[in-house]
């Protein structure tokens, strides 16, 4: 399933905005998006996140591109695509958010999936990795936050974020320190931050089936993604592999400090200059370009 939307600029949709109070909030019922660039998502290949992919705004800002890492104001929460650490699901990278204050927050949301039905959706995924650094309190990890309508685009307002955290999903395992753990939505216990069919006073743990069931008609509003904050001072985590399933095609994003090439044509006309060796290193010319590709990937 291919999915494209009309990229709107931030003033167009200031323009249509809809008052709340919940962060990253976004600006129009109707959210209109496209992938930067005009492109269409992928639902077969893993997709590779970069920095060159992602604005940074001020939360409650319009989206300004497929992928946006919103911080608060004068926060100093950080989110960095780094090598590592350890070894990561995907690749040889992932993103890392530091939130040192209790106040901080931190979202990663990408904006391809807007209008996407949850009825339709069969899985959701991440896998983390909590510094042990850190010094927040055991239980905590990013979670996986997805700002939906919950009463369908048919009917006025509806707007809510629904949470995934591990902390609430025993069942998949205790939450370590210095090791990637992977932890799946779908099945798993949600929480809305507003009340929604089904929890008249949130917020409700209940199961994706549950909210599914009791909202029939809900769709993905904006953004979906990871969440790191409001809550979490002094937590160091990172998070990978990033999955989202939609009756039955998959979309995997891959957190990387940089591109590798996969191909050949990946270091034709240039496109050397703007790939790397798995280690980091940089190419000197074509020919090393398409040698490492040969070597590594054993392309003819």
């Amino acid at each position: 399933m291919l999915r494209s939307f009309k990229f709107v600029g931030a003033l167009a949709l200031a323009a249509t905005a809809a008052c709340s109070s919940d962060s990253t909030a976004p600006s129009a019922k109707s959210a209109d998006l496209t992938l930067a660039g005009g492109a269409t998502a992928s639902s077969t290949n893993n997709v590779v996140v970069t920095e060159s992919d992602v604005a940074r705004q001020i939360e409650d800002t319009p989206p300004t591109r497929s992928w946006v890492f919103y911080t608060r104001v004068a926060s100093p929460a950080t989110g960095a695509f780094v090598t590592g650490p350890s070894t990561p699901p995907l690749g040889s990278g992932s993103f890392e958010m530091n939130t040192p204050l209790g106040t901080d927050k931190g979202t990663l949301f990408n904006y391809d999936h807007v209008g996407t039905r949850l009825a339709d959706i069969n899985s959701i995924g991440y896998s983390t990795y909590r510094d042990p650094a850190s010094t927040a309190p055991d239980v905590q990890l990013p979670s996986v936050n997805i700002e939906v309508d919950f009463n369908g685009p048919a009917v006025a307002g509806g707007f809510t974020s629904l949470v995934f955290e591990p902390v609430y999903n025993p069942d998949q395992g205790a939450i370590q320190s210095g090791v990637w753990q992977t932890w799946n939505g779908v099945p798993g216990i949600w929480w809305s931050t507003r009340p929604i069919n089904g929890c008249a006073v949130s917020p409700c743990y209940q199961s994706w089936s549950a909210i599914v069931g009791a909202n029939p008609d809900a769709t993905i509003l904006g953004g979906f993604g990871v969440n790191q904050g409001s809550g979490s001072g002094g937590l160091i985590a990172a998070t990978d592999a990033l999955k989202l399933g939609v009756n039955g095609d998959r979309w995997t994003y891959n957190f990387e400090p940089f591109r590798t090439p996969l191909t050949k044509d990946d270091c034709k006309d240039g496109g050397w200059q703007n790939v790397r060796a798995a280690d980091g290193s940089s190419f000197r010319n074509q020919g090393q370009c398409i040698k490492y590709v040969n070597e590594t990937l054993h392309q003819d």
